[in-house]
């Protein structure tokens, strides 16, 4: 199986599919019931990896002895020592995996796909509460399938962590498969602003600007988040950027809006991918475009 036919996910008629293409990897972003529906449909499939958060481990082996056995069953040329060294495993490689994080098995399960026999692999929500060195780790993971050829299909119900993996991401809705779109119209800028305007439950609401963590573009939508509520504000992304550029607001991507003073630090993935943390419980990763790196930073030294 080299494709996944959106008709088969979505329940309606449809012409698109999503392709597992040689030496490329493709991240979509979808409900979690269309993930489910996914991978019930691959647990069958012959050609397709699947890598989910719960991998099939043998816990009474330590991890030394489970990669070399899956390099045994899969026939990997990778070196395992080599692999336990790049994956930062030497203090746990005696180590039984019963007795393992959940970090070193989720680490283990990325490794696992890497030495896998199958071209094509299917990652399900690769990156759910991974911790900042398994996204580092992740990114290297996809990289060095790239290079083997090998093609994957990464799927989150998250858009940040889809967005913490790519610049460029694909949507899964009832509607089909879509590219994550950009809003540029333009307004005049209000004058004063102090509170801004939304929807909850079918109330007007005001909101105070410093309660404000971002701002995001979804499904059409602009949406406020405040500590893990999501409020829906009138008007476009970039009426709101325009509204709120001078009260320390920042336009970090296409789809986002940070409040500056929200921002706990800035991490980069990799030469192209970079996310802003927000300091809150969550730690949310809000993507950062590449274009926007330097500017963010001298914004912050300001806040």
């Amino acid at each position: 199986m080299d494709e996944i036919r959106v008709s088969e996910v979505i329940g309606k008629e449809n012409g698109q599919a999503i392709a597992f293409e040689p030496g490329e990897s493709v991240v979509i972003q979808m409900p979690v019931e269309y993930i489910n529906r996914i991978a019930d449909m691959l647990k069958r499939s012959q050609d397709i990896f699947l890598l989910e958060s719960s991998m099939p481990f043998y816990n009474r082996l330590t991890v030394r002895e489970q990669l070399k056995f899956n390099a045994k069953w899969h026939g990997s040329g990778l070196a395992v020592e080599n692999i336990i060294r790049q994956y930062n495993l030497e203090p746990w490689q005696k180590t039984r995996l019963s007795k393992c994080t959940e970090e070193i098995i989720q680490r283990m399960g990325y490794i696992h796909a890497m030495m896998s026999s199958q071209k094509n692999i299917l990652a399900v929500d690769p990156l759910h509460s991974a911790t900042v060195d398994n996204i580092h780790l992740f990114h290297k993971a996809i990289h060095q399938m790239k290079r083997m050829e090998k093609s994957m299909v990464i799927i989150t119900q998250s858009t940040e962590e889809a967005f913490v993996l790519s610049s460029d991401i694909l949507k899964l809705n009832e509607q089909g498969l879509k590219s994550v779109a950009t809003d540029e119209a333009s307004e005049e800028p209000q004058v004063t602003l102090k509170r801004l305007k939304a929807k909850y439950q079918d109330k007007t609401i005001f909101i105070d600007l410093e309660d404000i963590e971002y701002i995001e573009s979804s499904e059409g939508k602009v949406l406020i988040n405040i500590s893990r509520e999501k409020f829906v504000m009138e008007g476009t992304l970039a009426q709101a950027d325009e509204n709120l550029r001078s009260y320390g607001f920042y336009r970090c991507h296409r789809s986002y809006i940070v409040n500056l003073k929200k921002v706990k630090e800035i991490i980069s993935w990799s030469k192209n991918t970079y996310s802003v943390v927000m300091d809150n419980p969550e730690k949310t990763k809000i993507p950062l475009s590449r274009t926007k790196y330097n500017e963010i930073q001298e914004l912050l030294l300001h806040h």
